[in-house]
């Protein structure tokens, strides 16, 4: 039986009739006859599941069952479109999804889904197997190679743009404050006590056992902070600006806080600037 005959059965199918009533001598010039009335079939069938489905084609147009939805009257360019529209809307009021199932099951039947897949790897393989496809294959792998590997390069030219900030053998007391607290908590003036207890918070040895640098960095900061009390108030605000500065050449390296803001942008075409470059070489 081939397509058009299969798709009349089961449009008459639904309706509930006999797929075989005179259908069986199906020479071509039946078909539009068969498809005509199986069309109607079905149509009265979705009637029978609610009268607003399956209305007559306005003014006896033309229509192919193969690229129609005879629920929605929708048409389509390819039968394979008019499946997949049958498949989607499956079970809404309108696509009734037991006619729907009725009208699909030759497509579901017309081959066994392993055969069908080893098919297709089959062409798939024959396809991968042709010299140019091959040639665009490993073209694309190429340069997909080469884009991530000026990806990570560039990520990792920006980090090493990035200061690499250490804390000095003898830190003064504002640099330790500026090391350890974020800017949220740095001080508007010069620190004080209340700065010093909040340092003292953040390096308590007792809530980091596992690393041992806590102990010598909180007698690091008493030390620092004995120090710093001796200091008169104008050296202390010098000493202040002095640190601020210094921790934030420490942070940013040679990258300013312009290239931070806009990294994404930076990593782009610092990686488009490393591509260019790997192109000039390998020429």
């Amino acid at each position: 039986m081939d397509v058009d005959s299969a798709l009349a059965a089961n449009l008459a199918g639904i309706a509930g009739q006999d797929p075989t009533g005179g259908m069986h001598h199906h020479h071509h010039h039946h078909h539009h006859m068969n498809l005509s009335s199986a069309v109607a079939t079905a149509t009265a069938a979705a009637n029978v599941i609610d009268p607003n489905i399956g209305l007559a084609p306005q003014g006896g147009e033309d229509i192919d069952p193969k690229k129609t939805c005879i629920f929605c009257r929708r048409s389509f360019s390819h039968p394979g479109s008019l499946g997949r529209h049958l498949d989607l809307k499956r079970g809404t009021r309108m696509h009734p999804a037991e006619a729907v199932d009725q009208l699909r099951g030759d497509v579901k039947r017309r081959g066994d889904i392993v055969e069908i897949k080893a098919r297709r790897a089959k062409r798939a393989k024959e396809y991968n197997a042709r010299d140019e496809v091959k040639e665009r294959a490993k073209t694309r792998r190429k340069e997909k190679d080469r884009s991530m590997r000026a990806r990570e390069e560039a990520k990792l030219n920006f980090l090493n743009r990035l200061g690499l900030p250490a804390l000095p053998p003898h830190p003064s007391f504002p640099y330790m404050v500026l090391y350890f607290l974020p800017p949220s908590q740095w001080p508007h003036d010069p620190p004080t006590q209340e700065t010093y207890n909040q340092l003292t918070l953040i390096l308590d040895p007792s809530m980091h056992l596992e690393d041992e640098h806590f102990i010598d960095w909180a007698s690091k900061a008493k030390v620092a902070y004995d120090n710093w009390q001796q200091l008169g108030k104008s050296k202390k605000i010098e000493v202040w600006n002095r640190e601020q500065r210094s921790a934030a050449e420490a942070a940013l390296g040679t990258l300013t806080l312009y290239d931070l803001g806009r990294r994404e942008d930076w990593l782009m075409d610092e990686e488009k600037r490393l591509i260019a470059m790997e192109g000039m070489q390998s020429m």
